[in-house]
């Protein structure tokens, strides 16, 4: 357990750790902030001066590329012809006084535009012309020596041609160009040529990217700070690392939302700041400031890194300062502190021992206490005397009340033995315990009224009436109230259990009789129940011989009308056979009479020949041919006779066999119709036995239902005679248990009325009575060709 100068010690310290901390937190949470603000003001100053750098190094390529296309625009609007030479030795003394272009050159759709055409007389290099003979030098700078290269064919496909051709002035996205070999890396500002307002051309320069790296890479922000430079579709122009410099910023940082914003706000020339960990690990606060390109559209932007613990270095230095500061003064406090805390504790420890003494003699745990030694004069001192004087009080105090508790623990002992003649005779000097012995004793007076002087003879006699033994009575004059009501109880109990076993002897003998009745009931129902069951039996018997004539009739009607269904089918295809053999008959006759005329044609064709053959023999030789054809005709004539005597056979043959099909199928309508007219006489004689079996049927029904009602009654006296039995037994049974209770109790009387040990009679089973299932004969009128259903 902690002590109180402890914890005083522990609220001092951490009081006044607190405030140093605050203090600390405060003044450097001040120094962070005032170190931003420089920190910040600085970056915008460096990233200005830087701007302006970038923006006068590409204005100042500009300016040297203007004066270069007024030249060559002049020579267009006035025709001159320009000398091939001295037009080269321009470009390279401008290029040697200007070190931020390492190129220029010049390009027209006509050849003879500028220059005259090549001749084999010139002694103009080769290579200054392009493959197509047209003059198109491209004078170049690297490593400090100017050279004169092959330039490249007009092309308005070319990057520099195409942007010129829409633009007055044109910068070109950074690539890689070959100069003298070497793989260069630049940007080509071109401006178009205009001949009554027609582009005819252009004229530009390149401008090598690696004067924006090193002017990046000798721009010192900071130790670890770093600038670089990009246009406004985030195409780095300029890094400290030139491996990533023409490479788009967003791909080089994945896209990094920060640096989208920012490239988003170089075209509205918006100046953005944020931080984030740049490139070497180092977590820094960045800078961008956007500019534009003398007449252009173009937007460049500077961006400007400052290590954050490199532009905080003073406010971390005046941090720990305050912290190790604050340190060495907490220790120095903490010192005076303990030692003041050390003497308070001291004190406090002898106040809490002797208190700590005093309670264990309260609580008994020892016999003695000790005194507080404190002998200073100031608060503490005076403390510990009134201490000790009230601790000596209340020893003396604690004694005399041990006295009486002791005569009090005497005085219960005594009651709970069960004597109340004994009471507390000590007193001490607090009230409250004198008080409490008076109405302890009050309180013995009152029970010694209620139950006497010895509570041990009620006991033991209310333990006999709990065992149901009543014939002990208390003597009231010793027993108090109590004991005289207890005895008046037992008279009462005594009058309650000799009336209880008259009233069960008396149920008893009622009970027995009831039963003997009731199974005289039982036993008359249950052979009535019986004779039903044999009447119901041969009534089950002769329904069920009528319901299967009943079926069987049924089936009999059903194959009959089947039959007379089948006779009357078989008597319409007879007729519709007769009918058939009249058409036939009908058409045979037409057929009989068209054969009748084939025949007369044919005889009158066959005379006709011979009047043909005749008048052709006549006509000699100019009648052969007119001869033959008629000895033709002739011949068909006597075919044609021929098949119509074959067809007129055939037919006569079909009409007799028709006839004799007639003949069979009147017959077999005279059998149909007699089939038909017994079968009628059969459907009348299924009837009569149809209507034999309703008749019988309603007197079965009439029958069932009084057997029914009958057995209904039965099965409702078996009924009422079996409850009642259970009735009478339950009565008897609970006549007996009254008795056996009533003798389980000693009591004065209980021998008067002699009853023997009877047996409980266990409830038999109720004889079954057999209720045979109903068989209700429902009859249901259907119309006249149908039966009853049963």
């Amino acid at each position: 357990m902690k002590s109180f100068g402890n914890k005083l010690l522990i609220k001092i310290l951490g009081t006044t750790i607190a405030a140093f901390v605050i203090t600390i937190v405060f003044i450097s949470n001040l120094s962070v902030k005032s170190s931003q603000e420089s920190a910040q003001k600085y970056v915008q100053e460096k990233a200005d001066a830087i701007a302006s750098k970038f923006q006068g190094q590409i204005n100042s390529a500009i300016n040297v590329i203007n004066t270069f296309y007024a030249d060559t625009q002049s020579a267009v609007n006035h025709n001159k012809k320009l000398d091939e030479k001295e037009f080269v030795d321009k470009l390279k003394y401008t290029l040697d006084n200007n070190g931020e272009i390492i190129g220029l050159w010049a390009t027209t759709k006509k050849s003879d535009l500028l220059f005259n055409p090549k001749s084999d007389n010139s002694n103009i290099p080769d290579e200054w012309y392009t493959d197509d003979n047209a003059f198109n030098p491209y004078v170049t700078k690297l490593d400090g020596q100017i050279i004169v290269q092959k330039g490249t064919k007009y092309n308005e496909s070319n990057e520099f041609i195409k942007g010129a051709m829409s633009h007055e002035l044109y910068i070109t996205k950074p690539f890689y160009y070959k100069i003298n070999g070497k793989n260069t890396l630049m940007i080509t500002i071109s401006m178009p040529l205009y001949k009554n307002k027609e582009f005819v051309g252009a004229i530009g320069g390149e401008v090598i990217l690696d004067i924006f790296s090193d002017l990046a890479q000798t721009t010192k922000v900071y130790d670890n700070g770093y600038t670089f430079v990009i246009n406004q579709d985030g195409i780095i122009l300029g890094h400290p690392d030139k491996t990533i410099v023409s490479k788009n910023l967003l791909h080089v940082t994945n896209n990094e939302q920060k640096y989208v914003d920012a490239i988003a706000k170089i075209n509205q020339l918006k100046d953005v700041s944020f931080t984030r960990v740049s490139r070497n690990g180092h977590k820094a606060y960045y800078y961008m400031k956007p500019f534009d390109i003398d007449d252009t559209d173009n937007n460049w932007a500077v961006f400007v890194n400052a290590p954050e613990d490199e532009y905080l270095a003073s406010a971390n230095y005046i941090r720990n300062f305050s912290i190790i500061a604050s340190i060495i003064g907490l220790l120095i406090i903490a010192g005076v502190i303990l030692l003041s805390v050390k003497a308070l504790k001291f004190n406090l420890s002898s106040i809490s021992e002797g208190l700590d003494s005093f309670f264990k003699y309260l609580n008994k745990e020892t016999s003695s206490t000790n005194n507080i030694d404190i002998k200073s004069n100031d608060e503490f001192g005076r403390m510990a005397s009134d201490i000790n004087a009230n601790i000596e009080k209340i020893k003396k105090t604690i004694e005399e009340e041990n006295i009486l508790i002791d005569d009090v623990k005497q005085t219960v002992n005594k009651v709970s033995q069960g004597f109340l003649d004994r009471k507390i005779q000590k007193a001490c000097s607090t009230d409250s315990l004198n008080e409490l012995k008076d109405l302890f004793n009050d309180m013995l007076n009152n029970l010694e009224k209620l139950v006497g002087i010895n509570i041990n003879s009620i006991s033991e006699t209310l333990g006999k009436y709990s065992k149901r033994n009543f014939v002990d009575v208390l003597d009231p004059s010793k027993s108090g109230i109590i004991g005289k009501e207890l005895a008046e109880l037992n008279n009462m109990m005594t009058q309650l259990l000799q009336d209880s076993q008259k009233d069960g002897l008396l149920l008893k003998s009622s009970a027995n009789e009831l039963t003997n009745n009731v199974n005289n009931l039982n036993n008359n129902a249950n052979e009535q129940a019986a004779s039903l069951e044999e009447t119901a039996a041969s009534i089950d018997e002769i329904t069920g011989n009528i319901k299967q004539t009943s079926e069987k009739s049924q089936e009999m009607l059903n194959i009959s009308n089947e039959t007379k269904s089948s006779a009357q089918e078989g008597k319409r295809l007879a007729d519709d056979t007769v009918n058939a053999m009249e058409e036939i008959n009908s058409t045979v006759n037409n057929i009989n009479e068209a054969i009748s005329v084939i025949d007369k044609i044919a005889f009158q064709t066959n005379i006709l020949s011979l009047n043909a053959a005749v008048e052709a023999a006549t006509a000699g030789e100019s009648g052969k041919g007119f001869a033959v054809v008629a000895q033709e005709v002739r011949n068909l004539a006597n075919r044609s006779a021929e098949a119509a005597k074959e067809i007129k056979d055939l037919v006569e043959n079909a009409t007799t066999k028709a006839n004799n099909g007639k003949v069979a199928s009147n017959k077999m309508i005279e059998g149909f119709t007699s089939l038909e007219e017994k079968i009628e006489i059969t459907n009348n004689l299924i009837d009569d036995v149809s209507n034999a079996a309703k008749e019988q049927t309603i007197g079965m029904t009439q029958i069932s239902e009084a057997v029914n009602q009958l057995d209904k009654v039965t099965q409702g006296n078996a009924a009422v005679a079996d409850k009642t039995n259970s009735i009478a037994i339950e009565t008897n049974n609970i006549a007996i248990q009254i008795v056996q209770n009533v003798h389980k109790n000693e009591f004065r009387g209980k021998n008067a009325s002699s009853s023997k040990k009877d047996k409980f009679i266990k409830e038999k089973p109720a004889e079954e009575i057999i209720q045979k299932p109903k068989n209700n004969i429902m009859v249901e009128q259907k119309d006249d060709n149908e039966w009853e259903s049963f």
